[in-house]
């Protein structure tokens, strides 16, 4: 595993993990910026608030499918290596996060996270994703099954076999995650973050 090899890998998950879904969604329905509006993330989850469920619904699949491809096109790439296809899925997140065309203001990234984990192995992705809607439902909240996908995230690296290296990144980009859920745990301590339930009746009225 070459220099050029992983500098490719992560330019092409930064590159494909920064096309910021939720911005141009709202640019192209309400020439918003999304970021300016609901809880400030650019992520499908405030789609759903500013914009509705459709528009949500369309942006977190298009945050997953941008994780799929980056993963696909390094494993093309560089076959055999798990490592690089893992290390553009990290990339694509951290493009999501940190678009550099918006300031480097962007989303949370468990859509990107899902995505990756799509793009390694179909039956990996679809079980983070079962995960992690059974417990947004079972919480009540996104960020509760947001914080405890993340927080699996460097076990998941652990058993998977990573590099030390690709271990400590997911270390690091969980800690990140947290940092930027920060304002959400503090709002659901004060009653204040919007629940799924709360979501679904604003939808229906």
């Amino acid at each position: 595993m070459t220099t050029s090899n992983v500098l490719i890998a992560i330019l092409i998950g930064y590159a494909l993990g920064s096309i910021q879904t939720a911005y141009f969604m709202g640019r192209l329905v309400k020439q918003i910026d999304i970021r300016e509006h609901g809880s400030g993330n650019a992520g499908a989850s405030n789609v759903v608030v500013v914009l509705g469920w459709k528009y949500g619904f369309i942006t977190g699949v298009l945050d997953i499918i941008k994780a799929v491809i980056a993963v696909l096109i390094v494993k093309t790439l560089y076959p055999g290596n798990p490592t690089l296809p893992y290390l553009a899925g990290i990339s694509a997140i951290l493009g999501h996060l940190y678009p550099f065309y918006l300031g480097f203001r962007g989303g949370k990234g468990v859509a990107c996270l899902i995505g990756m984990f799509f793009g390694l192995n179909f039956w990996w992705g679809l079980l983070l994703l079962g995960s992690t809607i059974l417990l947004v439902l079972l919480t009540d909240y996104v960020v509760g099954g947001s914080l405890s996908l993340f927080a699996a995230f460097p076990i998941i690296t652990l058993r998977l076999g990573q590099p030390p290296s690709i271990i400590v990144l997911s270390v690091i980009l969980t800690a990140i995650i947290f940092y930027k859920h920060r304002s959400n745990v503090r709002r659901i301590i004060n009653k204040e973050e919007l629940t799924i339930s709360e979501v679904r009746r604003r939808g229906k009225s």
